[in-house]
């Protein structure tokens, strides 16, 4: 106890103060010890080597931030800027036997990046999609598709991390598999848990090692020799700190706790919304009121970027909450990649399974439709 306190105390005179307040930290709560160390981590800014995680570790060789939330503003979604990838959008790729699965466009001094790469917005059946753009590959040409996705918000991911998952699989979409296990994190479902997910910000965006992604060169691949080459440790970030970083995002509760109740919400159920954005219970049978199956579904060609991850085809994705909704808006739009800037924008992206509840929603008079859309960013 003494010496996790400690930890906290001297991680908080670390970091910089920010517009998130942090957790309770009481003196007799173990548990809320962890959550309020596990805040600094998040706040904190990774340094390369020689860093405070073990001898000869830290971040880089390449990388895409520093910070976990730099990437989640506040503990919510990436902010979208108009035509730069910044933190809080990353380029992931279709597994490129050079680049892996996700662009770093940034590195240590004597390291080039993998990228540099903006994007630039187009215009698609009168609504807008983001299209990349290449200025230089510094390993060679890409073989794979490249796809602009953004940091999602972690608000209420512990209460879908409780859902057990005979609750998940009632549902009728495609449930995604890892290594046996059911998958419900990730724009596609591709990790089961908020440790491995932590694992592989770590590696993706930070190129730290943990125990679950040993090797100290990130993500770099056997054919970016520099990287591979540069000194580091196994293990660079200890099991201890994960678990104080996945303590906290286990404690973040959702924006808006939206309600199975009011017309907003009957109209939400009539246009078939509740297929897919459905209300699933924890292990105790209490309402998760995230309005997610968790599981994935095939959602046409508008929204197929021609990438496929783990079990998910190009085209399926795993339903998104529905809880956060007005703060995604507020950092710039809905979707995997915030393309959508209006609930009627992301609606209208909704194709193959979704087509008619697309349609439904369309159908609906101004008064029901504007029901809808407060009842789902909790007005």
């Amino acid at each position: 106890m003494v010496s996790r306190f400690l930890i906290a105390l001297a991680l908080l005179a670390a970091v910089p103060a920010l517009a998130a307040a942090p957790p309770p930290l009481e003196m007799n709560g173990a548990r809320n010890l962890d959550v309020a160390t596990g805040w600094t981590l998040f706040k904190r800014p990774w340094i390369s080597s020689p860093s405070s995680l073990s001898a000869g570790g830290g971040v880089g060789p390449l990388y895409d931030a520093r910070a976990c939330s730099s990437c989640h503003i506040g503990g919510g979604p990436g902010r979208v800027a108009e035509d730069a990838i910044g933190e809080g959008l990353a380029v992931r790729l279709g597994h490129d036997p050079v680049y892996g699965d996700q662009i770093q466009t940034r590195a240590l001094p004597g390291f080039d990046p993998e990228a540099d790469v903006a994007f630039h917005w187009q215009a698609s059946n009168g609504m807008r999609a983001p299209a990349l753009d290449f200025a230089k590959l510094y390993y060679g040409p890409l073989a794979a598709h490249a796809a602009l996705r953004r940091a999602p918000s972690l608000f209420g991911i512990g209460a879908l991390e409780s859902v057990p998952e005979s609750e998940i699989l009632k549902g009728h979409g495609h449930a995604a598999r890892i290594g046996g296990v059911l998958g419900r994190f990730g724009w596609k479902a591709t990790m089961p848990s908020i440790t491995a997910q932590v694992a592989t910000a770590f590696q993706r965006d930070f190129g730290i090692a943990t125990s679950g992604l040993p090797g100290p060169w990130g993500e770099c691949t056997e054919a970016e020799k520099a990287c591979r080459a540069a000194p580091g440790q196994t293990i660079e970030l200890p099991d201890t700190m994960r678990d104080y970083l996945v303590a906290y995002l286990r404690s973040l509760q959702p924006v808006a706790a939206l309600r199975e109740a009011g017309p907003g919400f009957a109209v939400f159920k009539a246009s078939g919304c509740l297929a897919c954005h459905a209300v699933l219970k924890d292990a105790q049978g209490a309402p998760v009121r995230a309005y997610t199956d968790l599981l994935l579904h095939d959602m046409g060609s508008g929204l197929d970027d021609g990438i496929a991850e783990g079990d998910a085809k190009s085209s399926e994705w795993r339903t998104a909450p529905l809880w956060n909704l007005a703060n995604e808006l507020s950092q710039g739009g809905l979707l995997h990649d915030g393309r959508a800037r209006s609930i009627a924008e992301a609606v209208n992206w909704h194709g193959g399974e979704a087509s008619q509840a697309r349609l439904t929603f369309n159908a609906l008079s101004p008064k029901r439709r504007k029901l809808l859309e407060s009842f789902l960013i909790g007005k």
